[in-house]
C-alpha cells in the first residue's frame, strides 16, 4: 500500500511558526503598549490617527555546524567555568562599536488596533447576567449537519463520499456527487446581558496637585474607553469631591479644577446614597472605582472604610487606586490605613507612583479571572 506524506515530519511546520512569530510580536506590541499608555500621542489620537510603536526583532536563532573546522565540540583551549567571549577587551570609550545592534521594526496602529490589544485582558469581575437587561442580541451557534445550509461541512461531505464509495465496493474518495454535501446548520441562541453601573470617584481637592490629577484622569480615561468598547450596557457615574461630593458631566469629571479640603468619606456617601434607588443590585452589577492622593483626615478614615465595606456587600466590586508619591504622614495617608485594617471581602486597592504602574492598577481592579489577580 502507498503511503503518501509518511516521512513522520511536521508538514506545517512553516505555518505553525509564522503563528507562533504573529502571538510573540504581538505579545511585544502590547508590552510595549502598556508601557506607554500615558503618552500624549497615544491618548490624544482619535479615530484616523495612527500612532507608531517600535518593536525589537524576534529572530529565531540556531546552531551551524562549521564542518571546515578542525576542532568540534568539547575541543580547544579553556578549562571548565571559564567564561567564554570574543577575545580581546572590546571597544574603548568613545570607539565605535564592531557588534551588531539590536532590529527594530515601526508597527503603525490606529486606537481601535491599540484598545482591542490592551483590553483583550481586560473585564469587569464577577459580572452576573441580570434579568431585566435587554434580550436583543444573539449568537449564530453551528452545531448541526444538514442537506442545507449556509456553510459546507468539509469533513463530513468526504465521509458521506466515502460510505457511499464502499457501499459500491470502491472505498476510496472521489467522484463527489451532490447527495454527498454536508452543511453545518445554525440555531439562535440569545446571549445573556450583563448590566452594569460603574461609579467613578475622583478626588479633587487642593493637595491633588497637577501631576497627581493627570495621573487620576489618565487612569479614569482608560477606564472608559474600556466600559465604552467592551459593555454596551454599562452606564458610567461620575462623582468629583473635595469635603463635599457631588454627581458631575464627564466633561467637568476630565476637565474641570477644583480646590479645597479632603473628606473621601463624602464620595462614598453619595454613591451610598443613591445606588440602591437608582440602580438596586437586583437589576444592576454594581462596581465602584475611587482615586485620590491619599491624603484624609485621620478621623475620617475609619468612616471611610466602614462605608466601603458596606458598599462591598451589594457591589462586585469596590476599589481605590492611590497616586503619586505620598508625602502625607502615615495617619493621614489611606492606603497604609486600608492595608492595616482587616480585609474587606470585595473591595480591592492599588497604588501608582507613576504612569507605568497605571496599567498594573488597571489590570488589578479588571482582573478577566478573579476579583484580584497578581500584579505582574
Amino acid at each position: 500500500m502507498t503511503v503518501v506524506g509518511g516521512s513522520g515530519l511536521p508538514h506545517d511546520a512553516g505555518h505553525r511558526d509564522a503563528l507562533h512569530h504573529r502571538d510573540r510580536l504581538r505579545r511585544k506590541i502590547t508590552e510595549q503598549l502598556k508601557a506607554r499608555i500615558g503618552e500624549e500621542d497615544i491618548i490624544a489620537s482619535g479615530p484616523e490617527k495612527r500612532v507608531r510603536v517600535p518593536v525589537s526583532g524576534t529572530r529565531s536563532w540556531r546552531f551551524i555546524l562549521d564542518r571546515g573546522s578542525e576542532e568540534g565540540v568539547a575541543q580547544g583551549d579553556g578549562d571548565p567555568g571559564d567564561v567564554l567571549g570574543p577575545p580581546g577587551d572590546g571597544p574603548q570609550r568613545g570607539e565605535a562599536g564592531t557588534e551588531p545592534g539590536e532590529e527594530l521594526y515601526e508597527v503603525w496602529l490606529d486606537m481601535d488596533d491599540i484598545e482591542e490589544l490592551l483590553f483583550s485582558e481586560l473585564q469587569l469581575p464577577r459580572l452576573k447576567p441580570k434579568a431585566t437587561a435587554d434580550a436583543q442580541a444573539t449568537e449564530a451557534v453551528f452545531d448541526d449537519i444538514a442537506r442545507k445550509g449556509p456553510r459546507i461541512d468539509k469533513k463530513e461531505t468526504l465521509r458521506q463520499n466515502l460510505v457511499r464509495n464502499a457501499k459500491r465496493g470502491r472505498a476510496r474518495l472521489g467522484s463527489i456527487e451532490s447527495g454527498d454535501v454536508r452543511y453545518l446548520s445554525y440555531r439562535e441562541r440569545p446571549l445573556p446581558r450583563h448590566k452594569a453601573v460603574v461609579f467613578l470617584a475622583m478626588d479633587v481637592s487642593g493637595s491633588m496637585d497637577v501631576s497627581r490629577k493627570r495621573m487620576a484622569r489618565l487612569f479614569f480615561y482608560w477606564c472608559v474607553q474600556f466600559l465604552h468598547r467592551r459593555y454596551d450596557q454599562t452606564e458610567i457615574v461620575f462623582v468629583a469631591h473635595t469635603t463635599e461630593a457631588r454627581e458631575v458631566t464627564e466633561h467637568e469629571f476630565f476637565h474641570r479644577a477644583e480646590s479645597g479640603g479632603t473628606r473621601v468619606s463624602s464620595a462614598f456617601e453619595l454613591i451610598d446614597r443613591e445606588q440602591p434607588d437608582r440602580y438596586p443590585e437586583s437589576d444592576w452589577n454594581v462596581y465602584v472605582l475611587h482615586v485620590s492622593d491619599g491624603d484624609n483626615f485621620t478621623a475620617d478614615n475609619q468612616r471611610t472604610l466602614g462605608l466601603i465595606a458596606r458598599l462591598a456587600e451589594r457591589c462586585s466590586l469596590v476599589g481605590y487606586l492611590q497616586v503619586g508619591e505620598s508625602g502625607f504622614t502615615t495617619s493621614r495617608s489611606l492606603l497604609p490605613f486600608f492595608e492595616e485594617a482587616a480585609p474587606v471581602d470585595g473591595f480591592v486597592f492599588a497604588a501608582a507612583e507613576d504612569d507605568r504602574e497605571l496599567w498594573p492598577a488597571l489590570k488589578r481592579f479588571f482582573a478577566k479571572d478573579s476579583v484580584e489577580e497578581a500584579v505582574r
